[in-house]
């Protein structure tokens, strides 16, 4: 199962490397609130997001029950992340992007655990988080065949990996906004368009081939 995981990690970096309202609001809020009120905002993140990639899975599994759904959402899938892929390559760095997460939900107690619950409800809350996630879950439970441990050791791998990033970026606050300027944050959003559009190819791919591999293993039963 290590294979899995190390392929997850490659959609967790992926994500994670992406200059976008998530990576704004972690870098803001830990410069003028402290690294810890960071990082609970990315325990909160990261939380929601595991509850989406969760949910999406026990959906996935409930209408993937032939190796023909497979194919068809694993190629869906793959292609939808081709797609996300383009659009991030060709997307343009706005050099004025702020984001203000800290307003957004007022908490009656103020602490550690009120940004927890702020990372946790306004990531919910963003309609493309829940896009990417069932997207990429539906493909990926298609590309395995449905093989429910190599799916959980994948989003394993993923989630650690936006996890251990997050954190890195609360810590790394300051460097980080010092460090991006429009002409990084436009090669960032290139090699993250070019990763997209390699894992959407490698969901494509597999998806194929665990289904012909199936057909072999069915057509191969019925000789014996």
């Amino acid at each position: 199962m290590i294979r899995p995981l190390v392929e997850g990690f490659f959609l967790g970096l992926t994500v994670a490397i992406i200059i976008g309202p998530a990576m704004i609001a972690l870098i803001q809020t830990s410069i003028k609130y402290g690294v810890w009120h960071g990082v609970y905002l990315a325990l909160g993140i990261f939380s929601s997001d595991l509850t989406i990639v969760v949910g999406s899975y026990f959906g996935a599994s409930q209408i993937l029950g032939n190796p023909k759904s497979h194919l068809v959402l694993g190629i869906i899938g793959g292609v939808i992340l081709v797609l996300f892929g383009i659009g991030t390559l060709v997307r343009k760095v706005s050099e004025t992007e702020t984001v203000e997460a800290i307003k957004e939900l007022k908490f009656k107690r103020k602490g550690f655990f009120t940004y927890f619950f702020k990372g946790y409800f306004l990531n919910l809350a963003n309609p493309s988080i829940w896009f990417f996630w069932i997207t990429s879950v539906v493909a990926i439970n298609s590309s395995y065949g449905g093989n429910s441990n190599k799916v959980a050791f994948f989003f394993a791998g993923t989630l650690l990996m936006v996890l251990m990033t997050d954190i890195l970026k609360a810590v790394l606050a300051n460097k980080i906004r010092t460090a991006i300027s429009p002409q990084v944050k436009l090669w960032i959003n290139r090699i993250a368009g070019i990763l997209f559009l390699v894992i959407g190819l490698f969901v494509i791919g597999s998806s194929i081939s665990e289904y012909f591999y199936g057909i072999s293993l069915i057509n191969g039963q019925l000789t014996q």
